[in-house]
């Protein structure tokens, strides 16, 4: 089949500047969708991530409180934070050779400050009843931090059972919050 001079003039005029106007739109509107759904997929993974920063601090924290706190024989909780002291028992039980019996008591003090959770360690306590050592602002320092994202911290001593130590973490970080509760049991406590 033939084609005639008016069949190929049609077919060699190219794009009008409507069809290039629509051409160009629409390809602005395909990277504006792709941009948007690129940058609330980067959102939902830095939210993601956050949140699972936080629930993993959380545990870690949580997880080790709760050992200090049972290897620990007596506890303290105030708003001020949590002491956690490992006194020394006395026994009339000879001790094996080699085994030397250390008579002086010490102590953890966890508080809170600035949205991180520190813990400082006293050591050589001669008398815990008469114990007067505390800790400052000049001990909220990166060496004595053991929990970063912290906002609430609060430790509280069952009153119906003191050797059960009830604490709640509450921590935040960007957008997201995470809180966690747990019950933890002194295994031996001096009363």
């Amino acid at each position: 089949m033939e084609k005639t001079g008016r069949q190929i003039e049609l077919n060699n005029r190219g794009m009008t500047l409507i069809e290039l106007m629509i051409a160009i739109t629409m390809s602005f509107i395909i990277v504006t969708a792709a941009t948007m759904f690129i940058g609330n997929a980067q959102k939902s993974y830095q939210n993601a991530s956050e949140s699972v920063n936080l629930q993993m601090e959380a545990q870690i924290l949580m997880e080790q409180l709760g050992t200090w706190i049972m290897e620990g024989n007596r506890i303290t909780a105030d708003a001020s934070g949590l002491t956690i002291y490992d006194i020394p028992r006395k026994t009339a039980t000879p001790l094996p050779s080699g085994v030397i019996y250390d008579e002086q008591a010490s102590k953890r003090v966890i508080w809170i400050a600035d949205g991180k959770l520190y813990m400082k360690i006293f050591t050589n306590i001669a008398d815990p009843d008469a114990d007067t050592l505390s800790v400052t602002a000049d001990d909220a320092k990166e060496e004595n931090c053991i929990g970063l994202y912290v906002t609430g911290f609060i430790p509280a001593i069952d009153a119906a059972n003191p050797a059960k130590v009830n604490l709640k973490l509450q921590l935040e970080q960007g957008s997201q919050k995470y809180e966690v509760e747990n019950e933890i049991v002194v295994r031996n406590q001096i009363v």
